[in-house]
């Protein structure tokens, strides 16, 4: 039997299975096979049920082992605990994959995770490859195959077009369908991928990629689950031209629990994902609505460098809450320069020029708004244009919606923010292939979001420093690092650290001392206390050996209180530092998208302010130095009103060194300087936490 590639079995299979089909009542078991032949499949169906001979009028047959061959895709829909035996089966008949709509699986809970591992020593023993569980199928639009028992599918026809679509929810999926369809929006091919124990999001994109019928990639996500395939099949895409836009929940507390407990995934932290989908070239949508209306804003498009957008209005009001929306999102509205409008004014139109170019009421006839639109599409001081039509939308499309097509092709993306209903106004935007944006809200979020779009950037290969002498410490040390450890790896990677010294008593201590000099910091040491400060393990300013004594007695005390099983290894003497700033830079093993460094504000204002800059690890000299630029309480020591300047350089080199770590792989799981001081020339670890994955 000749072999068929998984894209071909996903969306061209020449049989199809229907696993556990019925033809009575209006369950899925029943609506599967009505799909697949109403929306027009050309292959075989072949309906699976040992407790009937035929399912419609086709004939029924008892496993799909009994069916005639070659059976290129099965949809199991069969209670949980039947699946092993099902895709034992499948792998006898020679199935190439099978879609399994049932669920009760790892989303379930252990015993679930138990049937699914079953699930897939069947799958793997018979070369069969799983989409889901948990899924509501696979939907081809041209040829058709509609392989899905979703209810969506009811509706009359469903139309063909450019738009792939992969889903981690099943019932999204019918949620695409028919908001698109109600927009005018069509599909090429969509997929629930359900829990991905197999068959994942960057194969599936992969497939997409290579399809000549999908121009654009939209994504509901719920978590990565193989962040260096996503990684590859992000940039391959951005390379053939095709965008990726994602909608991924998991920015609140609550929405990461549900991602947990709904597909067995562990959410990451959101900031880190919003750097992975940076990194790579991913467009991310705040607002689902902002999925449909960035397919024609990205399609056929590279991101922009001029970030300022043309808001033309005939409306006041709706074009003011565009405005204001945009300024929130952080774009910045721009007026025509004042030769254009003068030369609007000369040509008898009308215009109030400012943030929001307003066209008036009196001037939204057909030819002031080409004019003005011509003039904001020539103008160099913005790199897009929004179109904000009022009531004229509705009925009269031709006054200031019809005059866009001109600039179909234009190398600004542009669109028109519809603040009537107008439904039919957007489907005919729709058909000229023009964003209609619903909502100044998701106007505003879309726009933010091809704003910000950027190439990918590949992450330095090599190594910037010779990480053998780091490599040499780790091994000799355990999974969580006393201070004193963590400044011989951060002195191995060529981070400047405090004079210190370790004591284990208060009599060395005062011998030590001499050699580090008054005024000092006392610190417990101890890989039981991994935050000092909350539990009274660090005394400042300690200017004199009686100090000293005391200070390490009442260390002694607080650790005794506070951690009470806590190993006190001994104190760290350190020799106190000034600047002019202080400064946190971390590194972290993301559970979601991997090695990511951060820089922030430093001491607690890190965490008070969340005011910081993350990035995928390891970073260039380049890449860090924008970092620095993105946290907003540096900005003191940039030279904000004539005060004196941090070295700026010094911060970016020991970012770009603690970044090396990365290329450990997952041996590190944390690292982190907290603070970085920062001076006039230089800068000097004062505190620092390395957690090693053992």
């Amino acid at each position: 039997m000749a072999k068929i590639s998984l894209g071909k079995a996903l969306f061209k299979p020449r049989a199809v299975a229907l696993i556990g089909a019925s033809d009575e009542g209006r369950r899925h078991h029943a609506m599967a096979p009505l799909y697949l032949e109403k929306h027009g499949y050309k292959g075989r169906i072949i309906p699976v049920n040992p407790k009937r001979k035929k399912v419609y009028k086709n004939k029924c047959y008892p496993t799909v082992f009994d069916a005639p061959g070659p059976v290129d895709h099965a949809l199991v829909m069969t209670p949980a605990k039947t699946v092993p035996n099902v895709i034992h089966d499948c792998g006898r008949a020679g199935v190439k994959v099978a879609t399994v709509f049932s669920a009760n699986f790892a989303e379930a809970g252990p015993d679930g995770m138990r049937l699914q591992e079953e699930m897939m020593d069947a799958a793997r023993e018979g070369d069969v490859r799983i989409v889901g569980p948990n899924c509501m199928g696979v939907y081809c639009m041209d040829p058709p195959a509609i392989i899905s028992p979703n209810r969506i599918m009811q509706i009359p026809k469903i139309h063909k077009g450019n738009i792939g679509v992969i889903s981690q929810s099943g019932s999204l999926t019918g949620t695409f369908v028919s908001r698109g369809q109600h927009r005018g929006l069509a599909f090429s091919k969509i997929v629930s991928i359900g829990n991905e124990c197999d068959v994942s999001v960057p194969e599936v994109g992969e497939i997409m990629i290579d399809d000549p019928k999908t121009k654009i990639i939209l994504m509901f996500l719920e978590t990565i689950r193989d962040y260096k395939a996503f990684a590859a099949m992000a940039e391959r895409a951005f390379a053939k031209n095709k965008p990726i836009v994602v909608y991924k929940i998991g920015r609140s507390e609550a929405a990461q629990e549900f991602t947990a407990s709904h597909t067995g995934a562990i959410a990451g932290t959101d900031t880190a994902v919003n750097a992975f989908f940076k990194q790579y070239g991913v467009i991310r949508v705040r607002h689902f609505e902002s999925l449909f209306e960035m397919t024609f804003l990205a399609m056929g498009r590279k991101p922009i460098k001029n970030k300022r957008i043309a808001v033309i209005a005939s409306t006041g009001g709706g074009g003011g809450m565009v405005v204001d929306n945009l300024g929130v999102n952080g774009i910045q509205p721009t007026p025509l320069p004042k030769d254009a409008e003068q030369r609007i004014f000369d040509a008898g139109g009308t215009v109030s020029n400012g943030p929001l170019i307003d066209v008036t009421l009196a001037g939204a006839f057909p030819e002031n708004v080409r004019r003005i639109l011509q003039e904001a599409f020539a103008a160099k001081n913005n790199g897009a244009v929004i179109m904000t039509p009022g009531s004229s939308a509705e009925f009269n499309p031709e006054r200031t919606v019809t005059p866009l097509k001109e600039f179909l092709g234009h190398e600004k993306p542009f669109g028109a923010a519809l603040i009537p209903e107008a439904a039919d106004t957007a489907r005919l935007m729709s058909s000229m292939k023009i964003p209609a944006f619903k909502s100044p809200e998701s106007c505003a979020d879309a726009m933010r979001g091809f704003l910000e779009w950027e190439e990918p950037q590949p992450l330095p290969k090599k190594p910037a420093i010779d990480l053998k002498p780091v490599a040499r410490h780790l091994a000799a040390l355990g999974k969580v690092l006393d201070e004193f450890q963590c400044q011989r790896v951060f002195k191995a990677l060529g981070i400047k650290q405090a004079k210190s010294a370790v004591a284990p008593s208060i009599k060395k201590a005062l011998i030590k001392s001499k050699t580090i000099g008054f005024p000092m910091v006392v610190k417990v040491v101890s890989q039981d206390v991994l935050h000092k400060t909350e539990t009274g393990g660090v005394i400042l300013g300690v200017e004199n050996g009686k100090q000293l004594k005391t200070a390490i007695k009442k260390i002694r005390r607080n650790i005794k209180r506070s951690v009470p099983k806590a190993n006190i290894e001994g104190f760290l003497l350190q020799k106190m530092e000034s600047g002019l700033a202080e400064v946190l830079i971390g590194y972290r093993v993301d559970d979601i998208v991997g090695p990511t460094i951060v820089v922030g504000s430093g001491g607690i204002m890190s965490e008070i302010y969340s005011d910081a800059a993350v990035r995928m690890a390891p970073v260039s000299k380049k890449t860090a130095r924008q970092m620095i630029k993105e946290v907003k309480g540096l900005a003191l020591i940039r030279g904000y009103r004539g005060l004196p300047k941090g070295d700026l350089d010094a911060i970016a080199d020991a970012i770009v060194k603690l970044s090396q770590l990365a290329h450990f792989g997952d041996t590190i799981v944390d690292a982190e300087i907290n603070p970085l001081i920062v001076k006039p020339k230089g800068v000097v670890a004062v505190d620092g936490l390395i957690i090693q994955n053992k």
